[in-house]
């Protein structure tokens, strides 16, 4: 027992699922360098268009990409297998109750919303209270733009440990 014990914290003992798997949820310290140009940064997984593509329980990689020439930055996101290290991955998705004819709350309001919505929903796909956990919260909140034309109005919320990344999914890893 008392080996299982030690086992366990260095993760040589595993449920069925891990098993089944061959890995459990972690945090792997450092994070990978996500910042090159057009020849020397790898892109792992399918890029999205649109940050509102990601949907519950997809895992991303956020990367920059600096044009050496004109000095331009452009962000990128891409969809990975969470069986694969990665940054993030989205937990909830909630609409705002606003109606369709409402005006854009504005973005402190908006990212006061989506702060609620997202700890309230932390828990149940973590298993653990955020406090306690050494994942942290972010969102992707709807931009005025997309609001006023009636195409976006729902906050997607994300689990990330800074400074790392993430293997395995983070539902019911109690990390």
């Amino acid at each position: 027992m008392a080996l299982c014990i030690l086992l366990l914290a260095f993760g040589a003992c595993s449920s069925a699922e891990e098993e089944e798997s061959g890995f459990g949820p972690a945090i792997i310290p450092g994070a990978l360098a996500k910042t090159g140009n057009a020849n020397t940064l790898v892109l792992e997984g399918k890029i999205v268009a649109f940050l509102y593509e990601l949907s519950s329980e997809d895992c991303f990689n956020e990367y920059r990409l600096v044009d050496d020439r004109t000095g331009d930055i452009s962000d990128l996101t891409t969809i990975v297998d969470c069986r694969r290290p990665h940054d993030a991955e989205i937990y909830g998705e909630y609409v705002h109750p606003a109606g369709s004819g409402e005006p854009y709350p504005g973005r402190t309001e908006i990212e006061r919303w989506s702060a609620i919505k997202c700890f309230e929903g932390f828990k149940d796909f973590v298993g653990s209270d955020y406090v306690l956990s050494d994942l942290e919260i972010g969102s992707i909140p709807p931009e005025r733009e997309d609001w006023e034309i009636g195409l976006y109005r729902t906050t997607a919320c994300y689990v990330y440990a800074p400074g790392s990344q993430l293997s395995g999914s983070m539902r019911g890893s109690g990390i």
